[in-house]
């Protein structure tokens, strides 16, 4: 569930997850993640997804799995704000 706070803890949150995955590399909203510049290969693609999924128990349907939903952090971060 994703709680009411602010954006910017959502973005924190996120940004959290995608620096785990990365081993602590530093991201900012504007960081492409996915797509041919993307810094995310497909297997930590699929990660960040089981992570948010389980992080905000929410499930996100294959519908929603498109690059301008997930290809960065500040593009997530909307995402996950437009679909609660």
């Amino acid at each position: 569930m994703i709680e009411q706070g602010g954006r910017w803890e959502l973005e924190h949150k996120v940004s959290q997850i995608v620096q785990t995955l990365l081993g602590s590399k530093e991201v900012s909203m504007e960081t492409i993640l996915l797509g041919q510049r993307g810094i995310l290969d497909s297997v930590t693609a699929v990660a960040l997804i089981v992570q948010l999924e389980q992080t905000f128990e929410i499930s996100i349907g294959d519908e929603d799995l498109t690059l301008d939903n997930l290809s960065s952090v500040g593009n997530i971060v909307s995402f996950l704000k437009k679909i609660t």
